[in-house]
């Protein structure tokens, strides 16, 4: 599994079985000691959390993270708008050489940011 002293890793399926197994249990113990009605209302709950966390997981994962950086990389907006005519190409090379010198400046400061996709060429 892992080597000794290192928490072991899980998959999602993994996890999804484990809690499966232990819902098992719980549901079991509820129908044995409490009745019928608290293991179907058990069940419900235990059914609408494995919905949800399937759900939070889908909108979380759904795109790659690729996907993610370009959608949230300046450039690449700024280049959008342009190629859709939102911008002309004085407004766009204004906005590009902004974002470009708030990068350099950022980087001068040592500001931590994220890498734009595209360079200033000298």
């Amino acid at each position: 599994m892992s080597d000794a002293g290192s928490s072991p890793k899980y998959d999602l399926t993994e996890i999804f079985v484990i809690k499966f197994v232990l819902a098992d249990i719980v549901i079991i113990a509820a129908l044995l000691f409490a009745g019928p009605l608290y293991a179907i209302a058990i069940t419900a709950l235990l059914v609408l959390s494995v919905l949800l966390v399937w759900y939070l997981m889908e909108r979380a994962g759904g795109e790659s993270s690729e996907e993610r950086d370009t959608e949230s990389d300046p450039v690449t907006r700024l280049q959008e708008r342009y190629a859709a005519g939102e911008l002309t190409e004085s407004e766009f090379e204004a906005k590009l050489d902004h974002l470009l010198d708030a990068n350099e400046r950022a980087e001068r400061s040592g500001v931590e940011t994220k890498e734009l996709s595209l360079d200033r060429a000298n």
